[in-house]
């Protein structure tokens, strides 16, 4: 076991993302995992985009091609 110490501000943050009962760790689990997901959804567009970046075009050529 550990403890961490929040700032009062931090602390009420999680108070409000808690739910009836619910002990600090689990709200703190709850965030790490939404993290997680959140990061590897993030990762998988991007691999998408660097993979398609050949279909789009830049700014640059979109600008010119209508003479702006």
């Amino acid at each position: 076991m550990a403890s961490i110490t929040l700032r009062e501000g931090t602390f009420r943050k999680l108070e409000k993302l808690r739910k009836k009962d619910e002990p600090i760790e689990e709200v703190i689990e709850r965030l790490i995992e939404s993290y997680e997901e959140f990061q590897s959804y993030i990762e998988e567009k991007w691999e998408k985009v660097i993979k398609d970046r050949d279909k789009f075009v830049s700014l640059d050529e979109y600008t010119s091609s209508r003479g702006l």
